[in-house]
């Protein structure tokens, strides 16, 4: 074992040592037994399958009976009994009801709370605040109940028409997934256009079943395409042979792509601290911001700390400028359009530090590039706590240059294991 690495627990040992932890936790919190939330219910799963192309997330979580779900739903349920009673149902519901970016927007406030408690933080749930009805959040509190820290955690999703067309995409998807071919072939699903209608799925199966029979043969380096034309949606099909012929492919598309989109990450959290920023009137107490992806905005993981960046002291711009001998010379820059703005002009300095939360799902956690990262205001009228949420990120060094730091990742402060996700 390299020095420095964590022994691996088991799944038994995993679970039980959450669960112990937890009851000590929620003992220590209250003088009464809370009892566990009923979003997960103890009972019989058998559900082996992978999750569906737009399945409900919840529905997916519940029903599975593989262990590294069953670990999920266990850390899912004893953070919940965190809250208090008042609280709990109302996160349940949103948890069981909503979309699934509501379910990612809400277990970003509670890993969120976890991870503060798990801090020896003491955390009042939607507190008084200067605005007269709005409340936010949390309150961060010392150990003597003054205030530490306000803390907001929000989000930025998908648009309306983006979710119909993705939901009307994912019937589709699983619609080919179920079609007959012959032993041993399966599809690769690219699409071509995207349709504003749902088109037949019957008569789509049937097409792609008939040209199954027709072109796939003995000879597996034969790689047949065509576009199917549903309503007004394109796609492309392409037949893969040379799978094993024994065995029953529950899905048959081996490889797909959903076309491609424009994504600009730095400016979607930029518009969710506008929205956030002012909206509690807090300019008197150190005030945090924690945003959650629940759109797939940040395309590749390593782009996490550029949107950040981005999005806190403008866009990246070169300069050109033209010298005497007709030559250029070139400098780079931002444009004046960070929510923090630059030295000489700040602005929003009420807001202490943003964290950025890229994949709230929780299964990147232990992955390096998907690291949750949190930035300082270089400008900040109320200084935050290094302590408060110690992640990974950005502040000032000793000589008032701002530079990236070490912390403590966000998998390590909620104490999940050292293999994450766990062994299946």
């Amino acid at each position: 074992m390299a020095l420095g690495q964590r022994p691996a627990m088991s799944f038994g040992t995993s679970i039980r040592r959450y669960l112990a932890k937890f009851r000590r936790i929620i003992s220590e919190d209250s003088s009464k037994e809370v009892p566990m939330p009923a979003l997960f219910e103890d009972k019989k799963r058998d559900r082996t399958s992978p999750k569906k192309a737009g399945e409900d997330d919840f529905a997916f979580y519940d029903s599975s009976a593989r262990k590294p779900f069953a670990l999920y739903r266990q850390l899912v349920n004893g953070w919940l009994a965190e809250f208090p009673q008042t609280e709990q149902a109302d996160l349940v519901k949103r948890l069981r009801g909503g979309s699934n970016v509501q379910y990612q927007a809400t277990m970003a406030e509670i890993v969120v709370h976890a991870a503060l408690r798990r801090l020896g933080h003491t955390v009042e749930i939607h507190p008084f605040c200067p605005h007269p009805t709005r409340r936010p959040d949390f309150l961060v509190k010392d150990a003597n109940g003054g205030p530490l820290a306000f803390v907001e955690v929000t989000t930025f999703g998908p648009d309306l028409e983006t979710v119909g067309r993705d939901n009307r995409e994912a019937a589709i998807y699983n619609a080919l997934e179920t079609v007959k071919l012959p032993a041993g072939w399966l599809m690769g699903y690219s699409v071509e256009k995207h349709g504003k209608s749902s088109p037949s799925l019957g008569k789509l199966r049937s097409e792609v079943e008939a040209w199954g029979a027709q072109e796939c043969g003995d000879n597996v380096q034969h790689m047949p395409s065509r576009i199917f034309d549903a309503t007004d949606w394109k796609i492309e099909l392409t037949l893969h042979g040379g799978y094993d012929k024994e065995k029953l492919y529950e899905r048959k598309i081996a490889a797909a792509m959903s076309g491609v989109r424009s994504v600009a990450p730095h400016l979607d959290l930029r518009q969710a601290l506008e929205i956030k920023g002012q909206r509690y009137r807090i300019s008197e107490t150190p005030y945090l911001i924690v945003v959650a992806d629940c759109k797939g905005s940040i395309p590749v993981g390593d782009h996490v700390a550029d949107a950040l960046i981005d999005a806190l002291f403008g866009s990246p711009c070169v300069h050109f400028r033209r010298r005497p001998d007709g030559g250029f010379d070139t400098e780079n820059d931002r444009t004046n359009d960070g929510y923090w703005g630059r030295h000489g002009a700040p602005r929003n300095r009420n807001v202490s530090a943003v964290v950025i939360f890229p994949e709230p799902n929780l299964w990147k956690l232990r992955d390096e590039r998907w690291q949750p990262l949190i930035a300082y205001n270089p400008f900040e009228a109320n200084p935050l706590s290094r302590g408060l949420l110690p992640l990974p990120g950005y502040d000032l060094d000793s000589e008032a240059e701002y530079v990236r730091k070490g912390g403590t990742q966000l998998a390590d402060i909620l104490e999940l294991p050292a293999a994450w996700p766990p062994d299946d």
